[in-house]
């Protein structure tokens, strides 16, 4: 991949010929771990990395242009990872690797540099071996990464990660005070620095029945998940409970029978599964709805689930079929197939739907400083005072407010879709 100028990896993240990796076709043993919807910049099925552990490979290959008729379903390129097979001996190998901030450098030259305190590691395994010699054969791999997420926002003197310089203690703490003894919600204080964890495992099985068939069965299981953050910009801050946590699991079944029935006739049986539930959950409770309050600049505070994460959820099945033969004539090779693909989709994604959102605008632009000293209650009595975006969200007058269930019964479940 860091030879080949056609092709670009950054991060894993793989391009062909210029192309965004949603276009790529990536399979492993056979079974696709592309992103069937095409939600994830990445190309694969999970936004959280590789669905499967890098041990557990024996070769890859890529195909910008084959003329093989087996490959199909991209634009971009094949890329095909073929996993390693047990033998009549044991073998193996383990690696851990960990990292943290008192293990970076913190001078170049003249400057100096300070980091969080953060943990990286990362470790696995993979072994493979004879369960029966010279018939049956297993393969095993694991592998997890644990990885630090800076996500953390305060206000100006906070010492809490990004901090809003626009944000003073005072309006924090009258809005969070506002949410908990007017609404009863607790909006979750400052939001800390979050995680991403990945751990994905994998079997294979091979089964030589005699010199004329093979079978193998191959297991394949990913759960990823990433702490983020909903509105992250410079002009915004999120109490803890806006946040959302973005969540994968993917787990391929897959089975091959390869027969050589004669020295001219040999056929491949192949037959694969993979289900894929992609999550976004949000970190507090979902009824209260998205409160957005901002300021003459438009600076925004955001408290409440994210107007996007109150109902979200994926999920999908993919079954594979392929029957190959192949028969030798003479100088030729004639190809037989036969492929089906069958993918059902569950997606629902309905904004605003269960809570809504609640946008509180501030038109105190130009008060005197009489206005200054009235109450909430006062300004918006007053014909010659403008309220804040915070007096409108302590008074419960929202400048505009966002519903839909989607299906129009109140029920954003009814909005959602099956399909095949």
């Amino acid at each position: 991949f860091d030879i080949d100028p056609r092709l670009n990896n950054t991060g894993g993240i793989i391009s062909c010929g210029g192309k965004h990796p949603r276009f790529n076709t990536t399979t492993l043993d056979g079974v696709r771990f592309s992103d069937q919807f095409g939600l994830n910049s990445n190309g694969y099925g999970t936004a959280n990395g590789m669905p499967f552990p890098y041990d557990a490979v024996e070769q890859v290959s890529v195909e910008l242009a084959p003329f093989d008729v087996k490959y199909g379903g991209f634009s971009a390129c094949n890329i095909n990872a073929v996993t390693k097979r047990g033998s009549n001996e044991w073998e193996g190998s383990l690696f851990y690797e960990y990292t943290d901030q008192d293990l970076r450098g913190d001078e170049v030259g003249d400057t100096n540099f300070s980091f969080e305190d953060y943990k990286e590691k990362f470790y696995g395994f993979d072994a493979r071996g004879p369960i029966i010699k010279d018939k049956l054969f297993v393969s095993v791999a694991y592998e997890k990464q644990e990885l630090p997420r800076f996500l953390a926002q305060g206000y100006a003197g906070s010492g809490n990660g990004e901090e809003r310089n626009w944000l003073s203690a005072d309006t924090f703490n009258r809005v969070r005070d506002i949410s908990q003894d007017v609404y009863g919600y607790d909006p979750g204080g400052l939001p800390g620095d979050g995680v991403q964890e990945v751990e994905k495992y994998f079997a294979r099985v091979d089964w030589n029945i005699n010199d004329s068939h093979s079978a193998a069965f191959v297991y394949n299981y990913f759960e990823g998940f990433q702490d983020r953050a909903s509105d992250s910009d410079d002009n915004e801050f999120e109490f803890g409970n806006h946040y959302y946590v973005k969540g994968d699991e993917n787990t391929t079944y897959s089975m091959f029978v390869s027969s050589q029935w004669t020295d001219a006739f040999s056929t491949d049986i192949f037959f694969g599964v993979q289900e894929q539930d992609d999550s976004q959950v949000s970190v507090g409770p979902k009824d209260f709805g998205d409160h957005q309050i901002s300021d003459a600049d438009r600076n925004t505070i955001y408290l409440g689930a994210d107007d996007s994460r109150q109902a979200n959820d994926l999920d999908y099945e993919g079954t594979y079929l392929r029957l190959n033969a192949e028969y030798l004539f003479r100088d030729h090779n004639i190809s037989f197939g036969y492929h089906r693909e069958e993918l059902e989709v569950f997606n629902l994604f309905v904004q605003h739907s269960n809570g809504g959102e609640y946008d509180y605008f501030d038109d105190s632009n130009g008060n005197s400083a009489a206005c200054a000293a009235l109450d909430a209650q006062g300004r918006h009595d007053s014909p010659d005072c403008g309220t804040t975006g915070v007096d409108k969200f302590e008074l419960g007058r929202p400048s505009r407010v966002f519903y839909g269930s989607g299906g129009g019964t109140n029920d954003p479940t009814d909005a959602g879709a099956r399909f095949t």
